[in-house]
């Protein structure tokens, strides 16, 4: 406003206003004038100054606004973006979720009918057969049905003579031998076991010790567990069939099936009646056996079949004979013995320690008390014997 007024002054100065004169009421009105018309302009200046200031901060507050809004809008979209890639990572987690448990729901659903294929397997266990399964990795003796077949037609004899009907007239049926394993090991003591051989020759002696093999179910047996192999076929054959094996690859045991899956008798001891020169004969010969012999002098009657490979080379019975039937086979027959009474001892099993307790001690030995032919006697078994 100084500088304004300073050059009003000047103004009226140049115009010899203010020379000591006195100024007229015109003159002042016109400074008035002047003066507020100065003003006015000024104000006008200063609002369009200040309106340019105002356009100039509204752009610059527009592009603040702009600005804002572009770093709101990047932040939302990046906030939009973690919010899809987290939904699809929740998705995902969602469905590996579902899917683990479908998994779980399978397995469980598989135990589920694992456990009741076990329990019908217990319910049915009665209407199952036996049947075991070789552990992985190891072979198992394969059977053909067909060649055993063929081959039990080979041995079958031909029709016999009337010499042969004579000397088979008195051998025992198949009805004697279909009977429970026990019950036949019992009634086989004191019946004679007859062999023929080739050159007409007859072997008799009576059977005073026997041991009995339950089968499938038997530890000691063959046949335990169903186990099958081209040993073991005669002891599943109809019982009366003969079943003769090689034990430390030189003797022979001589046994005969019965009824049950997988059951025979063994045949341990044979007191000798005749034949008793050829018996001694096959005993002192070396023979397929390289064992050690007694001296001719010194061997007892009684020694000559008082065990299970004794008896077999005595009576010349090897594995080849396996498969034939005691009912028809005419080298080989049982007859009825004619003998007074005598008492059964029943006690265990001999060479069988490694089969568990159970099986170990029981009582399926028999012999007939007193006989001098008997393999190995026991005496604590004798004194609990109950006489007949």
């Amino acid at each position: 406003m100084l500088s304004v007024t300073s050059k009003i002054l000047k103004t009226l100065a140049n115009r010899r206003l203010l020379n000591n004169q006195t100024i007229s009421r015109q003159t002042f009105d016109d400074f008035t004038v002047a003066r507020f018309t100065t003003c006015i302009s000024l104000m006008k200046r200063t609002r369009s100054a200040s309106k340019a200031l105002s356009a100039e901060e509204r752009k610059l507050d527009d592009s603040d606004e702009l600005k804002t809004k572009s770093k709101n809008m990047k932040q939302h979209s990046l906030i939009e973006k973690k919010k899809v890639k987290n939904q699809v990572l929740s998705n995902a987690t969602e469905t590996l979720k579902s899917h683990d448990q479908n998994l779980e729901q399978k397995q469980a659903n598989k135990l589920n009918f694992k456990s009741l294929r076990d329990r019908n397997k217990k319910d049915n266990a009665e209407f199952q057969p036996n049947i075991s399964h070789p552990p992985k990795n190891k072979l198992r003796a394969m059977v053909d049905l067909k060649m055993m077949k063929e081959e039990l037609k080979q041995l079958e004899d031909p029709p016999l003579t009337p010499w042969e009907k004579e000397i088979c007239s008195n051998r025992l049926p198949y009805s004697f031998f279909d009977c429970p394993c026990e019950e036949l090991a019992q009634n086989l003591l004191g019946k004679i076991l007859v062999r023929c051989l080739e050159n007409g020759t007859i072997l008799k002696g009576r059977i005073v010790e026997t041991e009995g093999y339950l089968g499938i179910i038997d530890k000691a047996s063959h046949t335990y567990q169903n186990k099958v192999t081209p040993r073991n076929i005669p002891m599943y054959m109809l019982p009366g069939t003969i079943y003769v094996y090689m034990t430390y690859g030189m003797y022979h045991c001589f046994n005969i099936s019965s009824q049950g899956e997988g059951s025979a008798v063994l045949i341990r001891a044979v007191e000798p009646l005749e034949g008793i020169e050829y018996m001694i004969n096959q005993r002192t010969s070396k023979g397929l056996s390289s064992a050690p012999k007694k001296p001719l002098k010194g061997l007892k009657e009684h020694e000559l079949c008082n065990g299970p490979s004794k008896l077999c080379m005595a009576f010349q019975l090897h594995k080849n004979h396996s498969k034939y039937s005691m009912c028809s086979w005419k080298g080989l027959w049982i007859e009825n013995g004619q003998m007074e009474k005598f008492n059964i001892v029943k006690c265990r099993r001999i060479g069988i320690d490694n089969y568990g307790e159970e099986w170990t001690n029981k009582p399926l030995r028999y012999y007939i008390y007193g006989n001098k032919a008997v393999s190995k006697r026991n005496k604590e078994a004798e004194r609990h014997l109950e006489p007949n």
